[in-house]
């Protein structure tokens, strides 16, 4: 339990000092932030987790994952909650609420075609053996040893709240309300997910597949205008409603991984037995 707690500490701290003004300040140009951001939250998570938990053990009775059958089901439900919480791009297009204009490729790593080969497979290794091998295999089992699943599952999504923070909040600052408050928003929902798709069976696997899928997706082809990412397009918001239907896909996205994970009347009839 002590080095789940000290874990969680640090890795909440890390999101935090990355957010501070001073911190950005430590860097001559905004593109060495960005990538201190983009790639230094993941492989800081990996190196904490290594340290402090080199081996991954689940807690009595659980297991980091589960049968073959099961993860394929959480897997495809992941595929749609992904459409679903991208949905809101479909719908700002089509009801002109947002402009969507091409950002910079070289920022990027090149055009989209040549960037997908690296940075997507290095966004989902490092989403599983990152991202959720800290938050999931490390924070979350960590204290599920002594804590309930509700409790342990929140504190690991509160840490993962924490380093979503500098894309969101860049040097500290509020860039646009409606969109800090959309965007954690879906942060919150994905956290949410991410760990229900995890201690359902999908484990780090399934779930780091989920992330690394939406992380590629905001940090190399399309995002706000407004976050700290500056992909290959951006969209600028013409009217503030255009958040609240991000807010709702989000939601939308979170409401069809809960109802994939719950267990059907023959799963519930084997785990009573």
């Amino acid at each position: 339990m002590i080095r789940a707690a000290i874990l969680t500490v640090l890795l909440i701290a890390w999101g935090l000092f990355l957010t501070l003004p001073s911190t950005a300040g430590c860097f001559g140009q905004v593109e060495s932030y960005r990538s201190v951001v983009l790639w230094g939250i993941p492989v800081a998570a990996l190196v904490l987790s290594l340290v402090f938990f080199p081996r991954l053990s689940p807690p009595a009775g659980e297991s980091l994952g589960g049968p073959a059958r099961r993860r394929l089901w959480l897997l495809a439900a992941c595929g749609v909650a992904f459409l679903l919480d991208q949905s809101f791009l479909a719908f700002g297009y089509l009801t002109d609420w947002a402009t969507f204009t091409s950002g910079a490729q070289a920022a990027a790593g090149g055009p989209a075609a040549r960037t997908v080969l690296w940075a997507l497979p290095l966004c989902v290794v490092l989403g599983i053996w990152g991202w959720e091998r800290a938050l999931r295999g490390a924070v979350y089992t960590g204290w599920r040893r002594i804590l309930p699943v509700p409790a342990a599952l929140s504190i690991s999504v509160l840490a993962g709240l924490a380093l979503a923070l500098p894309p969101i909040l860049p040097v500290g600052e509020i860039r646009d309300l409606p969109f800090a408050a959309a965007t954690l928003t879906a942060v919150l929902c994905r956290e949410v997910s991410f760990a229900l798709v995890f201690s359902r069976g999908g484990g780090l696997l399934v779930a780091g597949l989920y992330r690394g899928a939406l992380w590629y997706a905001e940090a190399f082809v399309v995002n706000d205008w407004y976050s700290l990412y500056f992909p290959s397009h951006n969209y600028v918001a013409g009217d503030p409603l255009f958040y609240a239907a991000r807010a709702v896909a989000a939601l939308l996205g979170l409401a069809l991984i809960v109802a994939a994970v719950r267990p059907g009347r023959r799963e519930a009839a084997e785990a009573a037995g």
